[in-house]
């Protein structure tokens, strides 16, 4: 009898695999690219930055994996701020540790449009450095011997509806301030849980959602504190949505998500940073 198919990460039918970035790695470190898609854009033409904030869960992690090699890391936190982004061409992500420790591991990603090289904002993560689990977690070969280039996309991935209907992102019809997410495969991480980046998606599509409530009108994220308290293996993931505060041309809101399936425990809290739309 054959030896069974080691598991896969990402499996065929993943976030990730349709999001297709593509990761290239030289002496100096590794680099993520994202094609800017139409289903990646909010309804100002902007891409979410929760879709950001993915792409640098999935290029800090895999360094930070080579890092700490042979041990494992979990995402801790992740703060992610942008100014203007691109509605075409291609986002980059370039890493860099900042300082490692025994237990724990805080990196750096700068992230800009590669077409033009113009600045889009810095993304600051911190990881638990953890044993190995499973099998899955084993068997990665590219964190061992890596590939100068990695092409998470294949023939038949990528969108065909936006990426919130994708996601299966549930808006609450009678509370602005509550949406919901499951936990499926195709948002997992290598834990068998709700991956990093699609909490961040689910906060930023939360948080926009009540911001356009509270404020009336057209907004945008500009910056996103979170911090992974528990992992999220059950679902559905509630998102609970409050403001902290008014700004001039915003507001600053609190964004708390549970895990429905396991005694509504608190496993994800952020502070989000939302921004008023005026007309041109």
């Amino acid at each position: 009898m054959s030896d069974p198919k080691p598991p896969q990460y990402p499996p065929d039918e993943h976030i990730v695999r349709d999001l297709a970035p593509v990761i290239e790695r030289d002496a100096s470190g590794s680099t993520a690219l994202l094609p800017i898609v139409p289903e990646l854009l909010d309804d100002n033409g902007s891409p979410r930055i929760g879709t950001l904030a993915t792409i640098v869960d999935v290029v800090g992690g895999e360094t930070s994996i080579r890092e700490v090699l042979p041990q494992w890391i979990a995402t801790s936190s992740l703060s992610l701020h942008v100014g203007h982004l691109p509605s075409r061409g291609t986002l980059r992500a370039r890493p860099r540790v900042v300082r490692k420790g025994r237990t724990t591991l805080v990196m750096e990603v700068d992230l800009d449009h590669a077409e033009t090289g113009e600045a889009l904002g810095l993304s600051t993560l911190g990881f638990a450095i953890l044993p190995k689990r499973n099998a899955l977690q084993a068997r990665v070969g590219w964190a061992e011997m890596p590939e100068p280039r990695t092409t998470f996309g294949a023939p038949d991935s990528g969108f065909t509806k936006p990426l919130l209907d994708t996601l299966g992102v549930r808006f609450d019809a009678d509370e602005p301030s509550v949406t919901r997410l499951a936990v499926r495969p195709y948002v997992i991480n290598t834990l068998g849980a709700m991956q990093g980046g699609v909490i961040a998606m689910l906060i930023d599509a939360a948080a926009d959602r009540y911001a356009r409530h509270v404020l009336g009108g057209p907004s945008r994220i500009r910056g996103l504190e979170i911090h992974y308290l528990k992992l999220a293996r059950h679902g559905p993931v509630r998102a609970d949505v409050r403001v902290l505060g008014r700004l001039t041309d915003g507001c600053l809101l609190r964004v708390e998500l549970r895990d429905e399936g396991q005694d509504e425990v608190l496993n994800t809290v952020a502070t989000v940073v939302a921004e008023r739309v005026t007309s041109a």
